[in-house]
């Protein structure tokens, strides 16, 4: 089913909003409260024609993330690349920027000195060069329903979730772990290579290598390493690590 089905015409998500705030009123639960209040948003915001600067510029990507939605529209013969469409969870407000650069699932839209980057993985903004806001991609779709392919294959167990300054790691497998998966954070270019050893211990630190002809990568819940050759070529500190 379309993830943009089921949209609610603006007097149904006026009459969902007063519905929920009675609910509201007579919720005691802060966790049932919670569910109302994003239901209600979910709802408004699932209204597809209300989304994009026109009607006409339907949503090909929808992005989730804690505290914002954020949609990619369709271009047109002004912005071909099409338009970036923040808005908060908790504000009646959205920001809608053109496209500047497009590299297989990053968005990047820029307004005066800001920056707006989005792909599968996270969404971040930046002011002259400087991450301002980072936030984590709870789930992304395209338009058809289907969620963008992000992280392990499909049918795989994520054994680890790893995050460093250029890279988003994935250790994958089925009953033990069998892969890497590292992509870029900035062109979302994706590896995927077999473990050749891999160590996991509550005591001693978790190691995880893997080999490209010539290059080795070793992953801890330290530090990321690629060699070339025996020779370091990147080392960059392990920032997340489940």
């Amino acid at each position: 089913m379309s993830f943009f089905k089921n949209e609610l015409t603006h007097q149904q998500a006026l009459q969902l909003a007063l519905v929920g705030s009675i609910l509201l009123f007579n919720v005691k639960s802060s966790t049932a409260k919670k569910i109302v209040e994003e239901n209600i948003q979910t709802s408004i915001h699932q209204d597809k024609n209300k989304i994009c600067p026109s009607k006409n510029l339907l949503p090909i990507r929808s992005f989730d993330t804690g505290k914002y939605y954020v949609y990619i529209c369709r271009g047109d013969h002004k912005n071909p690349l099409g338009y970036y469409v923040l808005i908060p969870k908790k504000l009646d407000n959205k920001i809608n920027v053109p496209i500047v650069k497009k590299a297989r699932e990053t968005y990047i839209a820029i307004n005066n000195e800001l920056e707006y980057k989005i792909n599968p993985y996270e969404m971040a903004i930046a002011k002259r060069g400087r991450i301002i806001l980072r936030q984590k991609v709870i789930s992304a779709i395209k338009a058809n329903g289907q969620p963008l392919a992000k992280g392990c294959p499909q049918g795989n167990n994520t054994f680890v979730q790893a995050e460093t300054k250029s890279f988003f790691i994935y250790i994958c497998g089925s009953q033990n772990p069998s892969s890497y998966v590292s992509v870029t954070r900035k062109s979302n270019r994706k590896i995927n290579l077999p473990l050749q050893k891999w160590n996991q211990n509550a005591v001693k630190t978790n190691r995880y290598v893997a080999i490209s002809g010539n290059i080795r990568f070793v992953l801890t819940n330290k530090v990321l390493r690629v060699s070339q050759n025996g020779r370091n070529i990147i080392k960059e500190k392990v920032m997340q690590w489940n």
